[in-house]
């Protein structure tokens, strides 16, 4: 069953766009919102939550899951496997599934677990499909305790809560980085030096540093919530990190891509958004500017 959220979704997707999408993503959308619901049910029962197991993953830098993220995540798997057993599955806590049908679904039930386990209600489920390329076709991003959910399809505006998203910042073009907010979930994602170079540049450059946020800072971008525009500048980051980000952000009118203006893949680790197109022409030859300035001293960080 659909629950009430997920089919006021459903209910709000228009006419056009649904004879825009191919039937056979459509159907993957219906479920998409179908386990959104129920990985939200799971999710909302370990929330606050006092002595709740917790662990590591020593090999990767301030990661950690818990109960919940095992199992929402397999909520959502098994759900996926009854009614597409043909479908690829990258997810981040268990064993990843190759495609047959050429379609994949890229898994995150909960993006932000560091916010999660502090009780902090800024994390989010986040669910993609992408084709045999690795292209997104959509992403759905769920924030189970407020109650919210942002939808995100190839070529669509984007959608939150079943409403076509506005994104004031959008078509503006007079912001410079000297009136943005330049927002990373952590700083312990920079991990190279030039990672560690480039986010201090940009840090000097823009008005406003903020640290934490997770996948909800792309969200607020998204739907032009802040009071500056933002910009987003991160790194160490995994596919099913941002790839339900991605149609998300550009069904809102702003750009994601990876630090060189490239689209982002599956292989991507760096990634910058930003709230308009001209913000992010700004913070691409801010970038270059360091490396010029970097080649043409040597004192240079």
């Amino acid at each position: 069953m659909v629950g009430m959220l997920g089919l006021g979704h459903l209910v709000n997707l228009s006419s056009s766009e649904k004879k825009m999408i191919n039937p056979e993503i459509q159907q993957r959308l219906i479920l998409a919102h179908e386990v959104a619901d129920l990985a939200g049910e799971v999710i909302r029962r370990y929330f606050r939550r006092s002595h709740l197991p917790v662990q590591t993953k020593r090999s990767e830098i301030s990661a950690i899951a818990t109960l919940a993220d095992q199992e929402s995540e397999q909520e959502i798997v098994d759900e996926i496997l009854v009614n597409f057993p043909g479908d690829g599955i990258l997810r981040e806590e268990g064993e990843n599934k190759l495609s047959e049908s050429g379609y994949s679904w890229v898994i995150d039930p909960i993006d932000g677990t560091s916010a999660f386990v502090r009780g902090l209600p800024i994390f989010g489920t986040l669910i993609a499909l992408v084709d045999a390329q690795g292209l997104p076709l959509f992403g759905l991003a769920d924030q189970p305790i407020l109650w919210e959910r942002w939808q995100g399809v190839t070529g669509s505006i984007s959608l939150y809560q079943g409403q076509e998203l506005t994104n004031a910042y959008a078509q503006e073009t007079d912001w410079s980085l000297d009136d943005a907010c330049l927002t990373s979930t952590t700083p312990l994602m920079f991990v190279s030096p030039q990672q560690q170079a480039i986010a201090a540049y940009l840090q000097n450059l823009c008005r406003r540093t903020a640290f934490g946020g997770d996948c909800y800072n792309y969200l607020s971008l998204a739907c032009g919530w802040s009071a500056m525009p933002m910009l987003i500048l991160e790194a160490d980051m995994k596919y099913y990190d941002f790839c339900a980000l991605i149609p998300i952000i550009q069904g809102s009118g702003g750009i994601i891509s990876d630090w060189s203006g490239q689209p982002l893949s599956p292989t991507s680790k760096e990634v910058l958004a930003a709230a308009n197109p001209s913000l992010h022409q700004a913070a691409l030859q801010a970038i270059a500017d360091h490396f010029s300035l970097r080649n043409n001293k040597d004192d240079y960080p």
